[in-house]
């Protein structure tokens, strides 16, 4: 079982911002496909989510460090959980300056083209092992992309999610 099934825990500055957004989610998961210079289309169906945020050019690009995909943030969000981060680290404090320079190194801005479509280096599409064939997928205040067999892989067993559901959300109607 993978951890792509724990929900992303915001915290109330996060929530805060989100709501007062209103921010439209991406939801769903969508097939795409890589051209030989790693472009990808991105979803009509994320575009007009972008569209919604009053965001369609720029996109923050992280790499996951626990699962095999890289994860895409409207401009807004990635500033939002940037300040976060930040606001809880000491950067004079040398341990606290190494984990936020790491984590902001595994960052970088990609732009949407006039096509809508995103490039991601091959790099991120090698570590994620994309040749072609990828997977959108929609987690609310961003989405990823993801090789189709890998995400696949670190779903719940049916059993298992109705379970976590249930521990998490109790027996509510």
């Amino acid at each position: 079982m993978g951890r792509s099934g724990e929900l992303i825990k915001f915290t109330n500055f996060t929530k805060s911002f989100l709501n007062k957004k209103r921010m439209h989610q991406f939801l769903s998961n969508i097939e795409a496909k890589a051209d030989n210079k790693g472009r990808l289309f991105v979803p009509a169906l994320y575009r007009k989510s972008l569209e919604k945020w009053e965001e369609t050019a720029s996109l923050y690009l992280e790499t996951d460090a626990v699962n095999k995909c890289v994860k895409l943030y409207p401009e807004s969000v990635w500033k939002k959980l940037d300040e976060e981060f930040k606001s809880k680290l000491n950067l004079w404090d040398k341990r606290d300056l190494n984990l936020y320079r790491q984590f902001t190194s595994r960052a970088e801005l990609v732009e949407l083209d006039s096509n809508g479509r995103v490039l991601i280096q091959k790099k991120h599409l090698e570590k994620i092992e994309v040749e072609t064939d990828a997977l959108f997928v929609g987690v609310g205040y961003y989405f990823e992309v993801w090789n189709k067999g890998n995400f696949e892989k670190s779903l719940y067993e049916e059993v298992d999610f109705d379970k976590a559901m249930q521990e998490k959300m109790g027996n509510r109607p």
